[in-house]
């Protein structure tokens, strides 16, 4: 129960992606045996995923990693298209998280199963077989779970919370990091967003994969996944006090653009971390 265990996951996988810095976080991961999740978007329509001009063997080198056993798939949306859906979202914006843009929150139970099935097909079509999802922008609804449950997806890498949990039917990895960062138990993914990685970024990574850490992979998570008592209570716990800090460090932030020359302690500057799920378990 005290172990601490990270994840690394890798969005925004897809054949226009920066090729030079997925490999080299790929590369590095794989050197320290570290089995990242990576989420394919299926038909890309996001113009500013469009970092490289396609590579023709993108689905060639996504099946070849995956037989390899060096990652694991996640279906990361259908097409990455947002549109303005202003707190229809789970993860709200007072928490932290820019999810005010969405491409589930907000739509209808046919058109969000429509999409997520759209998406599962292209995959499926290219030899990627997963029932493992995470929502473009963090932004998915109550009716978001209950068409992924339908359509067959089993676990989903989002939420905030201390360790994974259960809710809808569906197993959640939670994701409450965006750099390697020690903690003092729980399970963490570290989400990574492969068209912005820089070489300090990646530096980071290698001195935090240096450190005496326990690193696992999203499939394992999920299949050894048991409930218990204590966690249910750690869990919301975790919630709030992760929620507390985020306004802590968005009212510093607010007050630090008010006043430049006001001299808060750096640690509590702001992040590009995104916020706490709303979700009840």
């Amino acid at each position: 129960m005290n172990e601490t265990r990270y994840i690394f996951r890798m969005d925004d996988i897809t054949p226009t992606m920066d090729w030079d810095r997925f490999w080299s976080a790929l590369n590095l991961l794989n050197r320290h045996r570290v089995k990242p999740l990576l989420g394919i978007v299926p038909q890309n329509g996001d113009p500013n995923l469009n970092c490289r001009e396609p590579h023709p063997q993108f689905w060639d080198i996504m099946r070849t990693l995956g037989g390899r056993g060096l990652v694991d798939f996640a279906q990361h949306g259908y097409q990455h298209t947002l549109s303005p859906k202003p707190g229809r979202a789970l993860l709200k914006a007072t928490h932290g998280s820019t999810v005010d843009r969405s491409e589930f929150a907000g739509y209808s139970y046919p058109e969000q199963l429509s999409r997520i099935m759209k998406g599962r097909d292209i995959l499926l079509e290219q030899g990627i077989d997963t029932t493992y999802f995470f929502a473009p922008n963090h932004s998915f609804d109550n009716t978001t779970l209950r068409a992924l449950r339908a359509a067959g997806f089993t676990a989903i890498s989002d939420g905030i919370a201390l360790y994974p949990f259960k809710s809808f039917g569906l197993t959640f990895i939670p994701q409450q990091l965006w750099t390697p960062r020690r903690m003092l138990t729980g399970v963490f993914t570290i989400c990574l967003h492969t068209n912005e990685l820089r070489p300090s970024n990646l530096t980071t990574i290698r001195q935090f994969l240096r450190m005496p850490i326990t690193c696992s992979s999203f499939q394992a998570e999920v299949d050894t996944f048991k409930s218990s008592p204590l966690r249910k209570v750690c869990n919301p716990l975790f919630k709030h006090a992760y929620s507390g800090m985020r306004t802590l460090r968005r009212t510093v932030s607010s007050y630090r653009e008010a006043s430049p020359q006001s001299h808060f302690p750096h640690n509590l500057s702001p992040t590009s971390e995104g916020g706490p799920s709303n979700m009840q378990e």
